[in-house]
């Protein structure tokens, strides 16, 4: 009996031992979703005429007594609306962006992140998240929810007063987003920036401006899915609208894919070399309320 009962407390502690080990592994070497190096887009957006009508979303700012110069002021095109120029500014106040970057870096610490180079880093992966980054992004929009909910109601509130359909919701939100600059958060835990702090900073990856444009779509109304593909080291967004071009099918349903890393890629054309639907996938990502 006293052999019997030492023979299964070691097999649970060498099985309690791999549990633990393949957990740790799951984010070994793994690139998340990275872009070595913006796409061309497809056309080039010409400078902006300081004589062009014009469409001001005005200054959003969180919270509302935030200094003013504290705001990054975001210039694009839509084509096809009236007029095509927008612009928005949005800041953070200096105590709401140090908490949510404190708050990222307290996630990873009880992830026990650890970078191990350009691109490469490891954590342990809570119960149920899988090998990819889910749970990252969904603690990411639960953590940044309520600035980012404070930008999607200027983007809504335009939307209703232009009476906009959805393609024209998505080009809008969409347009925004690209027009934040591209770069490589090297600094920051997991390789992403905090949604909250894309538009702030102004800066971004592919799934750190793929997780704030699917945050803004969602909140507007917009059937958006989060597209992602370890193969490829990349990430987007799939909307579900009618359309041509590429489409990744989930749950019934054809997603166009959107391009979110450089300005004048078309809903439904992606960059050929991340052109094999095959390597791709839909992320189940929760809705969150600000």
């Amino acid at each position: 009996m006293a052999a019997r009962a030492w023979k299964t407390l070691l097999s649970l502690v060498l099985v309690g031992a791999l549990m633990a080990f393949a957990s740790w592994e799951l984010g070994v070497g793994r690139k998340a979703g990275r872009l070595p190096d913006p796409p061309r887009p497809p056309t080039e957006a010409p400078p902006a005429d300081p004589q062009e009508a014009m469409r001001d979303l005005g200054v959003v700012l969180v919270p509302e007594d935030t200094p003013p110069e504290r705001a990054r002021s975001y210039d694009w095109r839509v084509d096809g609306m009236e007029p095509a120029r927008q612009q928005l500014a949005y800041g953070l106040g200096e105590t709401m962006e140090r908490g949510l970057e404190q708050a990222h870096r307290d996630y990873s610490v009880r992830l026990r992140y650890r970078a191990m180079g350009p691109e490469r880093f490891t954590y342990v992966a809570p119960p149920g998240c899988g090998t990819d980054m889910r749970c990252i992004y969904a603690e990411l929009m639960r953590s940044n929810a309520e600035p980012v909910r404070v930008l999607g109601e200027r983007f809504a509130t335009s939307i209703r007063e232009r009476d906009l359909d959805a393609a024209q919701a998505t080009e809008l939100i969409l347009g925004f987003v690209r027009r934040i600059r591209y770069e490589l958060p090297g600094d920051e835990p997991f390789g992403i920036v905090p949604p909250g702090l894309v538009p702030a900073q102004d800066r971004g990856d592919c799934d750190s401006k793929a997780v704030l444009a699917l945050m803004l779509l969602r909140q507007v109304g917009v059937d958006a899915v989060m597209l992602y593909s370890d193969a490829l080291a990349h990430a987007a967004i799939g909307v579900g609208l009618p359309g041509t071009g590429t489409r990744i099918p989930f749950a019934g349903r054809a997603y166009q894919y959107a391009e979110l890393t450089a300005e004048g890629w078309p809903l439904g054309m992606i960059p050929p070399q991340y052109d094999k639907p095959q390597l791709w996938r839909v992320l189940p990502l929760p809705d969150v309320q600000g």
